[in-house]
This record gives C-alpha cells, structure tokens and sequence, in this order.
C-alpha cells in the first residue's frame, strides 16, 4: 500500500531538513513507498528554496503556494496534487515542525492494513508550552460538549485509505480541517484506530497557532451543530 503524505510548511526553513530527514528515514526503514509532498505556504523566509532541493530527491515533491492558504488550505493543495497522478492506496497529512516522531508513521500505516479506514494519534503527553496547551485544552472541551467522541481531533499524523478520503471528502481551508475530517469519519462510522504519542517542544521557529484560531473553531462547530456544514 503506497502513502502520499502532504507536509505544509510556513516559515518552517530551520526545521524542514530536519523533520523531511526523519520522516524519510522511518518510511524508509519500514520499507514503506511513499511520495512526500512538502507544500511551501507562503512563506517568508528560505523554505521554498530548501524544499526544492530536498525535492531533487526521489518520492520528494514540492508544490509552491504564492500566498498562505491556510492551514487546512496548504495540506488540500498537498494532496490535490497526488491527486493528479492518481491518490495512491493511502493518503494523509502530518506536521513539518517536528514535535511528533516520525517513528508513529509506519504504526499508522499498519493499522490501516489490519483494516482501519482512518488512523490517527493522540497527544498523551505536551511538552509545548502552557500557551498552546491552553488553546488545545479549551478546543477539545468544546469539541468534547459538542459530541464528538474523539479527545484529541487534531492529533496528527492522520492517515486514511483512498475510499475513506474519498468519501470524507475534507474541505476546511483553515483549522478545523483536522476535526472536520474525524467528525465525518465518526458519522460515516467508519473505523478509527489511534496511537499514542508526546508532543514535544519545537527545537526551533514558531507554533501558528493562535488565540484567534479558537474564534475559527467556534464558528466552525456553530455551521456544523447547525447542520450547514460536514454533509457526508
């Protein structure tokens, strides 16, 4: 089962070496074929010039963003263009900061072989700072309220076979890419395996993520309770 990961990066030029080294080299030890698509966000600084040169590597693609498109926008455009030449067996998103191992990537991929239609993780231990803890604390208590039977939606990587992405169809171009994703799944009563692991401190750039974002997550979860968002 070949995967097609969609990395979007923002300002992300001291970490994406890195992070593309790693997640290259679990895939790789694994024996998992893969295409990397490492999707340049509109970014500011050297990271579309790094990641053209990391894409002179095979299974390393780029695609550039002129501006940011957001978050949900940046991994859509990742996977619109697997979608081209056909979306491989497996398909997914995962962040390029690094605060997640790698080494979750090839556990994910097997449990969607043992017959999961999603895989994902979740966040049993944060190391990034009580800023984000907090903004993430308050997300899932909303999300918890709003009955959704996940803890943690935006645990990332999150991987899933072709018919799942296909029938998901996600479309969210902001943050709530990543609950829009497992709300739908859980409607569709799709199979849902999760695995645990630490969310560590950045070595290096900034969290995106903002005390505004919860105001995007609000509104979001008002469309969705309301019934005029996430139609199957």
């Amino acid at each position: 089962m070949k995967l097609g990961l969609s990395i979007p990066l923002y300002n992300e030029a001291d970490l994406v070496t890195e992070v593309v080294a790693a997640i290259h080299a679990e895939l790789l030890q694994a024996g998992i074929e893969a295409t990397l698509v490492l999707v340049n966000n509109g970014s500011t600084d050297d990271t579309g010039s790094i990641i053209d040169e990391l894409a002179a590597a095979e299974q390393i693609e780029a695609v550039h963003l002129r501006e940011n498109e957001g978050y949900g926008g940046g991994i859509l455009a990742g996977i619109a263009h697997l979608e081209r030449a056909g979306l491989p067996e497996i398909v997914g998103w995962c962040w390029g900061d690094g605060q997640v191992s790698a080494g979750v990537l090839p556990r994910l991929v097997t449990a969607l072989r043992d017959g999961a239609d999603l895989a994902k993780t979740v966040r049993s231990e944060r190391c990034d700072g009580p800023a984000r803890l907090l903004i993430t604390t308050a997300y899932a208590a909303i999300m918890r309220l709003a009955g959704l039977r996940d803890g943690d939606v935006n645990g990332c990587p999150k991987l899933m076979t072709r018919a799942a992405f296909e029938a998901i169809q996600p479309s969210s171009t902001d943050w709530f890419l990543d609950a829009e994703t497992v709300i739908k799944a859980e409607r569709m009563g799709l199979k849902i395996a999760q695995e645990s692991v630490i969310m560590r401190a950045r070595d290096a750039g900034r969290s995106k993520v903002r005390l505004r974002t919860l105001g995007e997550f609000a509104l979001n979860i008002g469309r969705w309770k309301l019934g005029r968002t996430l139609q199957p």
